[in-house]
């Protein structure tokens, strides 16, 4: 009994010793910073940027940016401490961005530090800028800080809108799968706010190119799936009318074929939605027919465009080479590189089903 008390003391014992020695941080007397971004100066310096939402007694919410400039290899928030009177820590960072200077060198050793410290999630977005990092996390945007603006208006345009779904966990594993590249949105000081302006396709952890927004419907049905939202597109019969087809949902599925060692590879995109608007008259069975077969030639046109764009430029963000790689055994990825994937034979199909016209049906 004696000795099974003692363990008891012990083990007690033991806990209340690592208790104290754990690190304790109070929030008021921290810096909690909610964005970052990094600018490439010169040939290998950075400008790091860090926003910290201040809470005043009004209950307004102002934002504090520290800045510090460092070598690639160096720890460049360790040098931004030395502008803050208490501790910068980044528990609640939400998104991290890089100009596009910095994206065209490589990110993956910035992403890097990131993935590899324990306070940060995977669900952090990544984002690059168009123009520096600095004069856009300077603003103060929203209600509700810089980095809770810009983060909102990311996920806002994912969940519902045309930016396909990405995170650190989803740049890190397609960038480490073979035949994947990643893909990142690009955002724009306005005049007085941000916007998105397209999506960066990267070559390994490189800027390559960039899809402007009116391709980026077409880009996500190759890349992900809708959930939600809309495409508008003109009607081709001469009289300048438009349709608008809403609450898109969209799959794709990929048939692989190998002949011998050629492969060919068919993406089936389909797509269900409801006419939202119509600029001609009532929209009869016939002209929904039409809607349809006008949507499955443009999903067809632009996606098989792009496609060839990307072979051109040696880019894959479709994942043709996972594709091709999952259905086949002894996949030579250095000959697909090199030999297949820029002569690959893609063939896109849609089928495009509209449910319903709206409420006037």
């Amino acid at each position: 009994m004696r000795k099974h008390n003692n363990t008891w003391v012990i083990s007690i014992s033991i806990c209340l010793f690592l208790t104290g020695c754990l690190e304790k941080e109070i929030v008021d007397d921290i810096n909690i910073e909610s964005v970052e971004g990094f600018d490439l100066i010169g040939e290998n310096e950075v400008m790091g940027t860090f926003v910290v939402p201040v809470y005043q007694a009004d209950k307004k919410i102002v934002n504090e940016t520290f800045s510090a400039i460092s070598q690639l290899n160096k720890d460049i928030l360790r040098s931004a401490q030395k502008e803050s009177s208490v501790p910068i820590v980044n528990g609640s960072l939400e998104l991290v961005l890089f100009n596009k200077a910095m994206a065209e060198k490589g990110i993956l050793q910035l992403v890097d530090g990131l993935q590899r410290d324990a306070s940060i999630g995977t669900g952090l977005y990544l984002a690059i800028v168009d123009g520096e990092t600095k004069e856009l996390l300077e603003q103060n945007l929203g209600t509700r800080g810089t980095g809770d603006h810009l983060f909102n208006l990311l996920k806002h345009n994912i969940e519902r809108r045309d930016v396909p779904k990405t995170n650190l966990h989803i740049f890190l594993s397609d960038y480490f799968q073979k035949g994947k590249d990643p893909n990142l949105p690009i955002l724009k000081k306005t005049e007085d706010s941000a916007e998105i302006v397209g999506v960066a396709v990267m070559k390994e952890d490189k800027y390559e190119m960039t899809i402007p927004n009116e391709k980026l419907f077409y880009f996500k049905a190759l890349v992900d799936k809708h959930s939600d939202g809309t495409v508008s597109f003109e009607v081709d019969d001469g009289k300048e009318e438009f349709v608008s087809i809403r609450s898109i949902k969209t799959d794709r599925k990929f048939k692989v074929k190998w002949e011998g060692d050629t492969p060919s590879i068919k993406i089936t995109v389909s797509l269900d939605g409801a006419v939202r608007e119509y600029t001609g008259n009532k929209v009869t069975p016939k002209e929904l027919e039409e809607f349809q077969k006008l949507l499955e030639d443009k999903i067809i046109s632009e996606s098989e465009s792009m496609i060839k764009e990307f072979q051109e430029k040696g880019v894959d963000p479709i994942g043709l080479g996972y594709q091709a790689k999952s259905r086949k055994r002894g996949f030579d990825y250095k000959k697909w590189k090199d030999e297949t994937y820029p002569t690959l034979r893609v063939q896109v199909d849609a089928d495009v089903r509209l449910i319903s016209t709206g409420i006037t049906e």
